[in-house]
């Protein structure tokens, strides 16, 4: 299959996958701003390593790890806002009860990438062990610890939620 001309691949990958990306990147910074900024050089960096792409992953596995990387640098130039102190009118007000958002925010490092990976961007198991580099027995431990933790972390969420909900 021939490869697009790099400006037109790059106008149907904005589309395909910008706000997939837009959404993770904020998941990550817990700031608007910085995570179009991520986007941005995420697609810029791709356009630029277009002709290199030999597709041994799909497109949306090489964006992503592309952004995973841009955003695990700028945690390390500052940490994020906690969501609840984060901009007005920003993703997570999008959200209803951001109870689970909240807790899986919380999450450490590690254990909330794969996390934001698997259920956010629905990337299978051995997908995000080729794009984190790690083995995929990892990738599963991580889940299996990050699944446990929220588990305890929400306890009593939804039954509290349901009985509240039955007693108006």
């Amino acid at each position: 299959m021939e490869k697009l001309p790099a400006d037109r691949w790059l106008e149907q990958a904005v589309k395909a996958h910008g706000d997939n990306l837009l959404r993770l990147c904020f998941l990550y910074l817990h700031d608007r701003q910085l995570a179009e900024d991520a986007v941005q050089e995420t697609f810029l960096r791709a356009y630029r390593g277009y002709g290199r792409f030999r597709g041994d992953s799909n497109e949306k596995t090489w964006l992503t790890r592309i952004a995973v990387n841009l955003c695990k640098s700028a945690l390390r130039k500052e940490r994020p806002l906690p969501l609840d102190q984060a901009a007005e009118g920003s993703y997570e007000a999008q959200f209803r009860d951001d109870t689970v958002l909240q807790a899986v925010c919380a999450l450490p490092d590690k254990l909330r990438e794969v996390v934001l990976l698997y259920y956010y961007q629905e990337f299978s198991t051995p997908e995000i062990a080729r794009m984190l580099r790690l083995p995929r027995n990892v990738v599963t431990a991580r889940l299996s610890r990050a699944r446990a933790r929220l588990k305890t972390d929400l306890k009593g969420w939804y039954f509290d939620e349901q009985t509240e909900a039955a007693s108006e």
